[in-house]
């Protein structure tokens, strides 16, 4: 038995981004998607520069070692991010994610980064073999929320592990065995976010050529609004010498990666099908700039001699009218040629020369009258033309008022939804503010301002929450942004009464134990007795937990003013020096010390 790989890649920017970030190769032995993050910031050179970097495995030998072999690649390709950045310090922050499949005669090895997914339709049965590195994927882990609550969570984008090339890769790694009938599914978030898993299973089961059901997926990522750039690759193992289909061994590019890939190995045109004509219909997106025609061709790709992409330089200079009776330079008979139409002119003989060249029913400008083919090719001051250019100023004065109204109107509508929303951040005094508008830069134009100002410091709430923080969190008014803020002012404030509680607890217990050690050390010396100082009795709490409060220093208490980690719950009692003898009884039942002074003084302490 012999198995091999049938595969289909399907790319698209979707209904609201510009540009595709997204990245997809898909080989013989290799399939692989990455998702770029980072906006201005090229997350398509993130993506693309990946995909690229680690496409050579699909033409290498990886021998056994499937796992290692895309270890190193990913490890490559975080380098060259790496230098990438460093060439072009404009990029910094670009980062992308990265789910990938090597495959070699029935093993195969994954690899996962980020939150795009891979799943697996085996017998019927549909699973996610990857798992998000997301804070909402966390939180569900940790039973803080569930799944229902991911897809309206306002950080269900943040992700905690990243290809960035600033820090070490961490990919999960794990091996794979695969059956005949196995079908893979490797998509970015823009579809595993607006699909579901009932309705991906449906699809992918329903739909047997690997090209359909990867039009299809995409389809259904658009219906559900498109909101994000959609990649997915939809693959089959098949035993090669059984199967009445041929394995698929033309390698892909697909997304950002394809716009340096050869020709021969970019994917198929952006799918034209009724559902996706009528979605692009109700739903506008931006659509690329139809640049200038050239001066220069560039001559079509086919078969013919001719490489992909050969520019051949030809004249295409429009026809002037206005050089009638002016120089010519490129005459050949001298630089003072005039252009003139005299090879228009109608020769000697020709019926109607001179003027009665039409004949006796002529006007005196040479227009025949009552006949309408006399006078359509020819114009003079009483004739109508260039009319029709007057009449087209009043249609071309109305069409850019009607456009300057809409811009207008769009933008006031869009500056009142933008003072509608608010979001709590950091501002540059480090303090937790509300925003008014959106985190966003329009044209360098900042979509936000500063709304109120807390007095809550960031540093005096947990990790988490400042994560969250810098993010931005979206509330749905002021009034709400107030309340979370109140929220995390309450948290903070408990940490600092825990903080306080313990601090003078332990200043007690400093005391307690140093008037009992005092104190035993005088009943030693039979000297007089110390102040007494009361037991602080039981520690009031136990240390805060890192996840449930910032450290002791945000609040300005050192941690050396806290009990020690481990410390007991009540502080420890001093039991004064036991005498060396036994005291006697005298008659009247009153104990008589019959202790020996020792022979050498003790030295005090």
């Amino acid at each position: 038995m012999t198995l091999a790989l049938r595969y289909a890649v399907r790319s698209d920017v979707g209904l609201l981004r510009e540009g595709n970030e997204d990245s997809a190769y898909a080989g013989p032995h290799l399939l692989a998607v990455a998702d770029g993050m980072g906006g201005h910031a090229a997350g398509e050179v993130a993506s693309a520069a990946t995909i690229t970097t680690i496409a050579p495995l699909d033409g290498e030998d990886p021998g056994p070692d499937l796992v290692g072999a895309l270890a190193d690649a990913v490890a490559t390709a975080n380098l060259r991010l790496q230098e990438l950045i460093i060439s072009d310090p404009a990029i910094e922050g670009m980062g992308t994610t990265l789910t990938a499949l090597l495959w070699s005669e029935g093993y195969a090895a994954l690899c996962h980064i980020g939150d795009s997914r891979a799943y697996l339709l085996r017998d019927g049965q549909f699973i996610q073999i990857t798992h998000d590195h997301t804070l909402v994927q966390s939180l569900v882990d940790e039973g803080k929320i569930t799944e229902d609550d991911v897809a309206t969570h306002p950080h269900r984008s943040l992700l905690l592990r990243a290809l960035d090339g600033r820090t070490i890769a961490e990919p999960d790694l794990a091996p794979l065995e695969t059956y005949p009938g196995d079908r893979y599914l490797l998509c970015s978030d823009g579809l595993s976010g607006v699909v579901t898993e009932q309705t991906l299973h449906q699809a992918l089961a329903s739909v047997r050529d690997p090209d359909k059901a990867a039009l299809r997926l995409v389809e259904l990522a658009i219906k559900g609004g498109g909101p994000d750039n959609i990649t997915c690759i939809v693959a089959d193992v098949i035993d090669a010498r059984s199967s009445r289909v041929p394995p698929t061994w033309q390698p892909v590019f697909a997304g950002a990666a394809a716009n340096g890939a050869p020709a021969d190995l970019r994917p198929a045109a952006r799918q034209n099908s009724p559902a996706t004509r009528a979605m692009r219909l109700s739903r506008t997106a931006p659509q690329p700039v139809v640049p200038e025609e050239p001066t220069t061709g560039v001559w079509p790709a086919g078969p013919a001699d001719y490489r992909d992409g050969y520019t051949g330089s030809f004249d295409t200079q429009a026809f002037d009218p206005s050089g009638f009776g002016q120089p010519d330079g490129r005459s050949d008979t001298g630089p003072n040629r005039i252009k003139d139409t005299a090879a228009f002119e109608r020769p000697e003989g020709f019926p109607g020369h001179d003027d009665d060249r039409l004949g006796p029913e002529a006007d005196d400008r040479g227009r025949r009258g009552g006949s309408h083919r006399a006078r359509h090719g020819r114009y003079d001051d009483d004739d109508d033309y260039g009319r029709t250019g007057r009449r087209r100023w009043p249609i071309v004065t109305g069409a850019l008022v009607l456009l300057v109204i809409l811009i207008a109107g769009g933008g006031y509508g869009f500056w009142r939804y933008n003072q509608n929303q608010f979001y709590v951040g950091v501002d540059h005094n480090g303090n937790v503010a509300i925003f008014r508008g959106t985190n966003q830069s329009l044209v360098g134009i900042n979509l936000s301002s500063l709304y109120s100002e807390s007095t809550l410091k960031a540093d005096m709430l947990t990790t988490s929450d400042q994560a969250a923080l810098a993010q931005t969190i979206s509330q749905g008014s002021a009034n709400d942004a107030h309340q979370k803020i109140n929220q995390l002012a309450g948290e903070a404030a408990q940490c600092r009464q825990t903080y306080q509680e313990l601090a003078t607890w332990q200043r007690g217990s400093v005391a307690y134990q140093g008037y009992l050690t005092a104190k035993a050390r005088a009943v030693s010396h039979k000297a007089k007795p110390p102040t007494a100082v009361a037991n602080p009795g039981p520690m009031p709490t136990q240390l805060p937990d890192p996840d449930t409060c910032a450290p002791s220093t945000a609040f300005g208490i050192p941690a050396a003013a806290l009990p020690a980690p481990g410390a007991g719950t009540t502080a420890p009692s001093v039991t004064p020096t036991k005498p060396a003898t036994t005291p006697s009884k005298t008659p009247t039942g009153k104990a008589s010390p019959t202790v020996k002074p020792p022979t050498t003084p003790a030295t005090a302490g």
